[in-house]
């Protein structure tokens, strides 16, 4: 199932289910978390786990409408080789709203920021899932030397506006958002959450606290709000020249029908910053769906990560075009 085609589906369900609901909605959860500081810089929730080791850091990008618990059951398993880290982008999950933007530079202005909170000085890997790709590349491109390599999970970049049946997937996606955001103006927030949530096989601790920090209408505004700068971001990106060649770069396509025209489609998309890094490695997931990267097929993503931290010093990395990052499926 493609990511919009899904994201459809899942809006359609909660129509139906606000339709079918004669009951007031319940008041939804709001999780606590720190206030929004003068300046306007939210100060973010962020879940790390492992110890530091001499391999970068890894930060973790969730997509649309994500937060850090989407990669709870990645961060179990990347914490075992060193320190990795997942957060809530302002307004979503357990952080507070910014004054700042939400357009892709803006949310990467954020990543940069939060980077110096944590006293992460190295480079650091970073892991974008969907619409989180973008922001992963917005960052590589701004700051190429705090990135010591990427890995892009049925990631949306700046390659998308290369394939018109990928675009026009964003423009139904964003559609959806727009339905989403209606219907949290109008109480159903919280239906919104469940829908969301319903398909992804997250442990149920994980489930029940996205639900909960995703149930809030400002939650669900500020996830349509930055897709809403999805489309255009893709074109300032693509400004700022994408992500550059010399960042070691890990790519995972995964669609239940690969034969699709729209999954070709993507697949191109997604394959083109591997195709431009110097060391790259592009892994296929037969059969995976959009989300099941961040929980089922989840050692596609191990596997990545593991390759670029062995490959993080100097020498090793010169030696990684033997491996496989050179430039294989």
């Amino acid at each position: 199932m493609s990511r919009v085609r899904r994201a459809g589906e899942l809006i359609a369900a909660v129509v139906v289910a606000g339709l079918m609901c004669s009951c007031a909605t319940a008041p939804p959860v709001s999780p606590q978390g720190p206030p929004v500081s003068p300046q306007g810089t939210a100060s973010l929730y962020v879940d790390c786990r492992g110890a530091r080791t001499a391999a970068p850091t890894v930060i973790l990008e969730a997509g649309a409408f994500g937060t850090s618990a989407d990669w709870s059951a990645v961060l179990d398993d990347l914490a075992k080789g060193g320190r990795v880290c997942a957060y809530d982008r302002a307004g979503l999950g357990r952080s507070p709203p910014s004054l700042a933007g939400k357009d892709v530079v803006a949310v990467a202005q954020e990543l940069a920021r939060l980077l110096d909170t944590l006293g992460e000085t190295r480079p650091v890997i970073l892991v974008g899932h969907s619409n989180g790709a973008l922001y992963a590349e917005a960052f590589a491109a701004l700051w190429p030397e705090r990135v010591a390599g990427l890995v892009y999970v049925n990631g949306v970049e700046d390659s998308a506006l290369d394939q018109p049946l990928a675009m026009a997937d964003l423009v139904r996606e964003r559609r959806a958002s727009n339905l989403a955001g209606a219907l949290a103006d109008v109480g159903l927030a919280p239906l919104v959450s469940d829908v969301l949530t319903a398909d992804m096989q997250l442990p149920p601790d994980n489930v029940a606290g996205k639900r909960a920090a995703m149930a809030r209408r400002d939650a669900v505004i500020a996830a349509r709000d930055e897709d809403r700068q999805i489309i255009p971001g893709l074109a300032t990106v693509r400004r700022l020249g994408g992500s550059p060649p010399s960042i070691p770069t890990a790519v995972i396509c995964g669609a239940a029908d690969p034969q699709a025209p729209s999954s070709q489609a993507w697949r191109a998309a997604e394959i083109a910053p591997a195709q431009r890094a110097r060391t790259a490695w592009v892994l296929d997931a037969p059969g995976a769906t959009h989300t099941s990267p961040l929980v089922r097929d989840r050692a596609y993503v191990v596997a990545a990560v593991d390759w670029l931290r062995s490959s993080s010093s100097p020498s090793s990395r010169a030696a990684a075009g033997a491996g496989p990052g050179a430039k294989g499926s």
